[in-house]
């Protein structure tokens, strides 16, 4: 009788189950091989024209810091950079992260300068769900019931780095406050976040256009108004001007000048000159912060560029190491949204401003300091592109802050 070639192992259910389960761990591997990408497409998308330019402009000199420091990987994973111009409007801004996210197919983005960009991207980057990290100022609908499960702030709710400042203002005598910033969201949040805490009276209030250079009158209107002080919101190029002409219209020491650091930092220092001198703001970073994180950036930053570095730089230079700490968590695997997203609100790195976490609305917990712009004795200091002005920190408006909006925000 010739032996059977069927078997004398076993029983054909329990071999089926065997070789489906083998197949099933082939299958697995497989395909958790083809989910971790050879190489990932980072889109940054900063307004390097328009109206914010010299913020996207820092920003960028951040990322290239960063991207120096991670030697061309991130999370491990080899990376392309893929670059936009978000203009400082809300129609670039689609039309830019449309053409990241379908021509170019980036796997992540970074980026963005101000707040209308910001409600712009939200759509977009969560109909496609690719993950955004955004590098400066988070507005409040999208801190609120706007949040979205794909967009992480890390850098700072806008009201935060106000936050505590009139509290502050109220500390060292103002009686009689001012408000006046730019027209858009960023600006009456800032504004009306600086009325937090401020026990006197606010004598007047009012917003100026984007592109306006020319703040006579409304100087003229702080003069006449009796304000002991004014908070004034004014970044990049408007800051500069506002500044002079503050100083021109002999307004310096007569009426104290507050803001947060967008109004006068490193970007700003040489073209405004001593006129800044003495403004007091508040923010969440600055090159005098102490830690290891920071004296190497800041270090690097300096040898490059012969100056510290503003804000916008230390924010985007912690928005890389942040998004590489958490694809380390996944080893660079973000096909499993779920496990990244986990990843990344639970991200722990070393931060140029000490310790950092994500709050429940992915605005992050922070301390906001207080800062007056000093003048460096330093020879020849007035000759380097910093004009030898620096952020000297004074003290604390809040301390692990989380922003005011996280109860609104009902994550989907």
């Amino acid at each position: 009788m010739t032996p059977s070639t069927t078997c004398a192992c076993l029983p054909w259910p329990h071999t089926a189950r065997r070789i489906a389960a083998v197949l099933a761990l082939t299958l697995a591997s497989g395909l958790a091989i083809a989910q971790a990408p050879a190489s990932l497409k980072l889109g940054v998308i900063v307004g390097t024209s328009g109206p914010f330019n010299v913020a996207g402009a820092e920003q960028k000199r951040g990322v290239e810091i960063a991207l120096a420091h991670l030697n061309g990987r991130l999370g491990g994973v080899p990376f392309e950079v893929i670059e936009a111009d978000s203009k400082g409007n809300a129609e670039a801004t689609v039309s830019e992260m449309s053409r990241l996210i379908e021509r170019d197919h980036v796997d992540l983005i970074a980026g963005l300068t101000a707040s209308n960009e910001i409600i712009a991207a939200i759509k977009p980057i969560t109909d496609a769900k690719v993950f955004f990290f955004g590098m400066n100022g988070g507005p409040a609908p999208i801190a609120g019931a706007g949040c979205s499960p794909y967009y992480f702030n890390a850098s700072f709710q806008n009201a935060q780095i106000t936050r505590g400042i009139g509290g502050y203002m109220s500390a060292h005598g103002v009686k009689k406050l001012y408000l006046i910033g730019m027209d858009y969201e960023a600006g009456h949040e800032h504004t009306d976040a600086a009325r937090d805490g401020f026990t006197g009276d606010v004598v007047g209030q009012s917003y100026t256009p984007l592109t306006q250079l020319d703040f006579a009158a409304d100087i003229a209107k702080i003069r006449a108004s009796g304000a002991d002080a004014v908070f004034a919101f004014y970044p990049g190029g408007p800051g500069i001007a506002f500044v002079r002409q503050w100083a021109q219209a002999g307004m310096t020491g007569k009426v104290a000048l507050y803001s947060n650091i967008a109004l006068s930092e490193p970007t700003v220092f040489q073209a405004q000159g001593k006129a800044a001198v003495g403004i007091i703001a508040s923010g969440n970073y600055s090159a005098t912060l102490e830690n290891p994180a920071n004296a190497r950036f800041v270090q690097d930053f300096r040898a490059k560029f012969g100056r510290d570095p503003a804000s916008f730089a230390g924010l985007a230079y912690d928005t890389m190491m942040l998004i590489d700490a958490a694809l380390r968590q996944v080893k660079g695997n973000i096909r499993d949204q779920a496990a990244f997203r986990a990843a990344i609100e639970h991200v722990r790195f070393d931060s140029v401003r000490g310790p950092f976490r994500f709050g429940s609305n992915h605005q992050p917990i922070q301390t906001n300091y207080v800062f007056e712009v000093a003048q460096r004795t330093d020879p020849g200091g007035a000759q380097r592109p910093d004009a030898g002005l620096y952020l000297k920190r004074v003290g604390v408006a809040t301390e692990n802050a989380v922003d005011e909006f996280a109860s609104k925000c009902q994550m989907k």
